[in-house]
């Protein structure tokens, strides 16, 4: 029997992911809002007030679970839909996106995924085998909905937003 800190250090190597399971129906995608340059950038001014867009347009939407990537960007992204939710952020690795649609494998939930202009329309490739276009790194306005309660199904929306040029930080 493996001790847990041999356990820890396996799973830190594998980036293994003790996350609870999650029963997913309807999957919502977004890339994060705007955000500063350097390595792990934190959001833009911009970026904090798409963010909090984002947690008013969820507000009549309940979710049971949030997940992003473990980067600053996309944290703050998902935080704010997740406290006006009063859920917790849960991560997952961007380069393992098949040990995510393992947790979301079982349909009941509506949960958000916030990812990157790279990850998402692959993430929304995986979970609904319907293509979408690439996002360009000027593209923080699409939503992605994927409803997975029969044939699935994606539904693009382009959030209302627009940020104040007094306020871009990009």
């Amino acid at each position: 029997m493996l001790k847990l800190s041999q356990a820890l250090a396996i799973c830190s190597s594998m980036f293994c992911l003790w996350l609870p399971q999650v029963n997913a129906q309807t999957l919502y995608l977004v890339r994060h809002a705007e955000k500063l340059s350097g390595a792990d950038p934190t959001l833009s001014a911009c970026g904090q007030a798409r963010a909090e867009a984002l947690a008013e347009y969820f507000q009549a939407i309940p979710l049971q679970a949030v997940y992003a990537t473990p980067y600053q960007r996309t944290q703050q992204t998902a935080a704010a839909v997740a406290k006006r939710q009063q859920l917790t952020v849960t991560s997952y690795h961007p380069a393992a996106p098949e040990q995510l649609k393992q947790q979301l494998s079982s349909a009941n939930h509506t949960v958000l995924i916030v990812g990157h202009s790279n990850t998402v329309p692959a993430l929304v490739k995986l979970f609904s085998e319907i293509d979408v276009a690439p996002l360009t790194e000027q593209d923080y306005a699409m939503l992605y909905q994927i409803d997975l309660s029969g044939q699935p199904t994606v539904l693009l929306r382009k959030q209302q937003f627009r940020c104040q040029p007094d306020t871009a930080a990009d």
